[in-house]
Parts: C-alpha cells; sequence; structure tokens
C-alpha cells in the first residue's frame, strides 16, 4: 500500500496548580506518514503520548498537561520536504469555558473515531 501524508491536530489541556480558575489548551499541527486514517490515528496517540511523558517529567513544575483529544485528521498532499510526525505549527489558547469547549472536543473526538471504525 503507497503511504499517505495526514494532518493531524493535537490539542492537551494544560493545568496550572497556581492558578485553577485558568483553562489553557494548547493545540499542535503535525504531520504523519501513514498507510491508513487507522494507522495514522494510532500514530497520533502515540506521539500525545510522548509529548505527555516529556512534559510531565517531575521537574517541580507547576504545569500539568491533559491530552484532551484530537481536533482534526485528514489526507493532505505530500508536502515539499516533509518529516514524519513534524510539528507545523502551535497555539496556546486560553479558553474562558473550559468544560464546554472539553465536550465539544471529546465529541469530534469520537466521531473521528467512528469514522476511522467505519473504514476499517
Amino acid at each position: 500500500m503507497k503511504h499517505a501524508w495526514f494532518l493531524t491536530e493535537l490539542i492537551y489541556r494544560i493545568h496550572d496548580r497556581n492558578s485553577p480558575t485558568v483553562h489553557q489548551f494548547d493545540k499542535q499541527m503535525r504531520l504523519i506518514k501513514a498507510d491508513s486514517a487507522r494507522e495514522a490515528y494510532q500514530a497520533a496517540l502515540v506521539m500525545a503520548s510522548h509529548e505527555l511523558d516529556k512534559r510531565n517529567m517531575p521537574s517541580g513544575n507547576t504545569l500539568l498537561w491533559e491530552f484532551a483529544g484530537i481536533g482534526i485528521l485528514q489526507t493532505i498532499d505530500k508536502p515539499e520536504e516533509s518529516v514524519d510526525h513534524m510539528e507545523l505549527h502551535y497555539t496556546i489558547d486560553t479558553a474562558g469555558a473550559a468544560r464546554e469547549y472539553m465536550h465539544s472536543l471529546r465529541t469530534r473526538h469520537a466521531s473521528l473515531q467512528m469514522q476511522i471504525a467505519l473504514t476499517a
């Protein structure tokens, strides 16, 4: 099977123990080279796990990172000079209504899981 390129958005919730009322979300756009959407989805979950391991290492840091979900996962044309797992863009947003944002994200993530399950 021919490899395809996928664009995925990994979203993390950042908890600050010193400011429990501030709700921040880190959104990272990444490239994944995979044989199928299912394989790309699994690779995205592995990337998210590695990012959490790196961010939550014990260092006296007051921040705790939580994987919130995958915002998008879509096939794209092969970018020039692309590198698998390359981060293309990221933002850190402060959400006023974190509970509603998390609900919306989890709904999108569940929909993505269903789409992948149906194509398997």
